[in-house]
This record gives structure tokens, sequence and C-alpha cells, in this order.
């Protein structure tokens, strides 16, 4: 089990929770979030997550990574929650408790 603030992860069983809230997620959006909560607190760049997650990187143009970063916080960061998922500007993403 994987846990970062209230937000739950058991990778064995692919599964997530928000506040004992069960979170439903495709398999990029799982990987990513599995990504980031075992980095917990460290800036990822976005070629690592890249590489990482889909074995290349798409280039400096590429919105893929941010959709997916969006996707994440609709599903993990809503209802008043704190947030979890932050943007460090020209660098890459990180997953902490602020």
């Amino acid at each position: 089990m994987i846990t970062v603030a209230d937000l739950r992860m058991d990778p064995a069983a692919r599964r997530v929770w928000r506040a004992d809230v069960p979170v439903e997620l495709s398999k990029t959006e799982f990987d990513l979030l599995e990504l980031l909560m075992r980095n917990s607190g460290i800036v990822l760049e976005h070629s690592t997550i890249y590489d990482r997650i889909w074995g290349y990187d798409f280039g400096p143009d590429s919105k893929n990574l941010a959709v997916y970063i969006g996707y994440l916080r609709r599903k993990i960061d809503h209802d008043g929650s704190q947030p979890l998922l932050h943007t460090v500007r020209g660098v890459g993403y990180t997953l902490r408790d602020s």
C-alpha cells in the first residue's frame, strides 16, 4: 500500500482511494499516479515521466502529459480536498501534501 495524505493506492490490486472513496482510473492514469506516489515530494521532469510512462518523449510541444495530469486532478483533487498534484513550471510535476 502506498499512501500520500488521504490518497491510498494498492498497486497489486490496481485500486486507489481518496479519503476512503474509490477512484476509477484508466491504465495510463494509474501508472502515472503510481509513479508520482512512489516519488512523493520529488519533482519529476517532463522527460522522465514521458520515458517511464510512455517509453519515449513526445517532444517539447506535446500536451499529452498535461492532459493526463488534468484527468488525475479532476479525479483526485476535487470536492474541496487539499490539492496533492503540483506543477513546477518549466520542470515537471510532483505529488505531495501541501
